[in-house]
C-alpha cells in the first residue's frame, strides 16, 4: 500500500509540471516564471513551500481536486518537529517530545548537567558492572537518536551509547541518563534559521583516534552549515582501523566529503546551486598534505583507493579542504 499510495502522489505530482529531485525521490521541484514552488513527501504528509503564494495555492488546489487533503495551513508541527515561525527567523524544536521523554524515564525533576557526555568517557561492552535492562535501554537510546534530528549537540554521545544495545550495563545506563540531565537544562534549544541572503554551504570535518576501546575504531563527525544555522551533522565509528590521527581525520573527511556531494546537488534540484568550492574545515595538517600530494608512501599507501576521492573533488573544485584551529572547529 505505501508503494502504492507514493506511485500515485508521484504520477500526480510529474502530471503538473514537477521534477522528482534525483537524489532524494520525496523532494519535488515546479519552476514557472522565475517562480518555484517546492513539495516534500513523506508517506501521507506533504510539506508545500516556494516563492510565490500563487503557485503554493494552485499547487493545494490541484491535490483537493485529486485527493481527499485536510490543509492545516502555516506548518507549525511536522512528524515531531515544532516549527515557530516568525517576522526574521524561524525556529525548529521538539521540545514536546523532550519533555515527554524525560517523564517517559522519569527523570522531569532530576538535577540538569552542563554537558551531555563526561569529557573523554571511554566505555566497553565488557565493563564488570551488573546489567541492565535491554529493552528499556534500547528504548531510551531510540527515543535520543529520534531527538538528534534538532539537536546536533546530543549526536555524539547518543552515537557513542547506541554501541552497547546488545548488552548494556549500568555504567552504559548511567550515560544514557547523563544525557536526559542534559536535556533537562536545555530542554528549549533548538535550530534557529534567521533571514539572510547567505545560501553559502561549509563544513567542518573531524574524529577522535582509535578511540573505541573494544575494537580501537575511530568516529568521525561533521556538520554542515547554510545560513545561519546547521542543515546536516553526524558522528558515526569508522569501518576501519586507522593507524594515525591524520588516517583518521582523513576518512572523516572522506565521509564529510560525500555529504557535501549530496548537499550540494540536492541544493542545486531545488535552485540554490553552489557557485563556489564547498569549503570542508579539519585540523590535521597532515590531510591537507595528503590531498596535496597525489603520492602514496609507506604510511598511507594501505588506505583504500577510494578515500581519496577526496582529491578528485578538490581538483573538480567542487570541495575545498581547509585548515582551522581545533578550538574552531565546530564538528568536535
Amino acid at each position: 500500500a505505501p508503494r502504492a499510495w507514493y506511485i500515485k502522489i508521484d504520477e500526480h505530482l510529474i502530471s503538473h509540471g514537477f521534477e522528482r529531485n534525483p537524489y532524494d525521490p520525496n523532494l519535488y521541484l515546479k519552476k514557472q516564471g522565475g517562480e518555484i514552488v517546492i513539495v516534500v513527501v513523506y508517506v501521507d504528509d506533504l510539506v508545500i513551500t516556494g516563492s510565490s503564494v500563487k503557485m503554493i495555492d494552485a499547487t493545494k488546489k490541484d491535490f483537493n481536486r485529486s485527493f481527499d487533503m485536510t490543509d492545516l495551513g502555516l506548518m507549525h508541527y511536522c512528524l515531531g518537529l515544532e516549527v515557530w515561525k516568525k517576522e526574521n527567523h524561524i525556529f525548529v524544536s521538539q521540545l514536546k517530545y523532550t519533555k515527554t521523554t524525560l517523564e517517559k524515564f522519569r527523570m522531569m525533576d532530576c538535577t540538569p548537567i552542563a554537558t551531555p557526555m563526561e569529557a573523554r568517557l571511554q566505555l566497553s561492552r565488557s565493563d564488570p558492572s551488573p546489567p541492565v535492562n535491554a529493552t528499556l535501554y534500547r528504548q531510551l537510546i531510540g527515543s535520543l537518536i529520534y531527538l538528534t534530528y534538532t539537536r546536533p549537540d546530543i549526536s555524539f554521545a547518543v552515537s557513542y551509547l547506541s554501541r552497547f544495545m546488545q548488552e548494556p550495563k549500568i555504567c552504559h545506563w548511567k550515560a544514557a541518563k547523563r544525557i536526559l540531565r542534559y536535556l533537562k537544562g536545555t530542554v528549549d534549544l533548538g535550530l534557529e534559521y534567521k533571514k539572510n541572503d547567505n545560501f553559502f554551504l561549509t563544513g567542518y570535518s573531524d574524529s577522535d583516534h582509535a578511540g573505541n576501546m573494544d575494537d580501537r575504531k575511530s568516529t568521525s563527525g561533521f556538520v554542515f552549515f547554510m545560513g545561519s544555522g546547521p542543515i546536516s551533522w553526524g558522528s558515526k565509528k569508522q569501518n576501519f582501523v586507522s593507524r594515525s590521527s591524520t588516517e583518521a581525520e582523513y576518512r572523516a573527511a572522506g565521509e564529510a566529503v560525500c555529504e557535501a556531494i549530496w548537499l550540494r546537488r540536492i541544493l542545486e534540484g531545488i535552485g540554490l546551486p553552489q557557485q563556489k568550492s564547498t569549503p570542508v574545515y579539519v585540523d590535521n595538517e597532515g590531510v591537507l598534505k595528503l590531498v596535496r600530494n597525489p603520492v602514496f608512501h609507506e604510511r598511507t599507501k594501505h588506505i583504500e583507493v577510494q578515500v581519496h576521492f577526496i582529491r578528485e573533488h578538490v581538483l573538480k573544485h567542487n570541495i575545498q579542504l581547509q585548515f582551522c584551529p581545533t578550538a574552531e572547529q565546530k564538528a568536535d
